[in-house]
């Protein structure tokens, strides 16, 4: 995957509600784009579980 869409991945996780306000992206700049995705991944997870509990809250 191109450095370009790694980087998109992660505004579009910064802009979350669980990650807004925090500062996702600084340490990119030192990663090369393997370690780029395992973070952007680390950070799509938290999002898929956050959801994963919102819903059980919701249904409960």
């Amino acid at each position: 995957m191109k450095r370009v869409e790694l980087l998109a991945r992660l505004k579009s996780a910064q802009v979350h509600d669980l990650y807004r306000g925090k500062d996702i992206t600084t340490l990119t700049a030192f990663m090369n784009n393997t370690e780029l995705e395992k973070h952007i991944q680390g950070f799509e997870k938290g999002i898929e579980a956050y959801g994963d509990r919102r819903a059980k809250t919701a249904n409960a």
